[in-house]
């Protein structure tokens, strides 16, 4: 039972951390931010702080990891199935559901001041899962297709969160499924609407 309370105090402590970080990342570059400013918008000791991270960098590299590590997890059980329009629908709702469920720190690491390393080690997560996505293979798509789809699928996120997400997780998903799995059919739909 006291293990339970602890695990739970951490939890809110690193909460409490992470949620000052997202802060004063929307307001500077992370080399500019000091533990003790930190720490006192997180209303915790600064000896608190450092039982979890040796600094503020070594803090937004754990949280990285951390969200790199729980996306991989879910990658791989995708990348698992068939290549079906509903598994690759599947697929890229939660990719965007993952997105909102860490919207502060996504908006920040793939924002303005977001550390470029991020883009790269969520490029890599994207595109060592190979999520079974339908393509006729040649060899140019081969090489080719998977970098156009992760810096597609970054691109829209970006947009994405910039807009609020104020477009439906249902609505995006289907949307990015549509280009992937047939653009043509896309482009086809929206000039008939024009």
């Amino acid at each position: 039972m006291g293990e339970i309370k602890i695990d739970k105090r951490v939890r809110k402590t690193k909460k409490l951390l992470l949620d000052a970080l997202t802060t004063l990342m929307k307001e500077k570059k992370v080399n500019k931010i000091t533990v003790t400013e930190l720490t006192n918008l997180a209303d915790v000791n600064r000896s608190t702080f450092y039982l979890y991270y040796d600094d503020i960098f070594d803090m937004v590299d754990k949280v990285e990891s951390e969200i790199m590590e729980s996306f991989s997890k879910a990658f791989k059980e995708f990348s698992t199935q068939d290549a079906t329009y509903e598994n690759t629908l599947s697929f890229f709702t939660y990719v965007f559901e993952f997105v909102k469920d860490n919207s502060g720190m996504c908006e920040i690491l793939l924002g303005p001041y977001g550390e470029y390393s991020f883009i790269e080690k969520f490029k890599r997560v994207l595109k060592n899962s190979q999520p079974n996505i339908n393509s006729k293979n040649t060899e140019i798509k081969n090489e080719f297709f998977m970098p156009f789809i992760v810096s597609g699928c970054i691109g829209t996120i970006q947009h994405w969160l910039k807009d609020d997400m104020k477009t439906p997780i249902s609505d995006i998903a289907v949307f990015v499924t549509n280009m992937i799995s047939s653009p043509s059919k896309l482009i086809l739909i929206d000039n008939k609407k024009g």
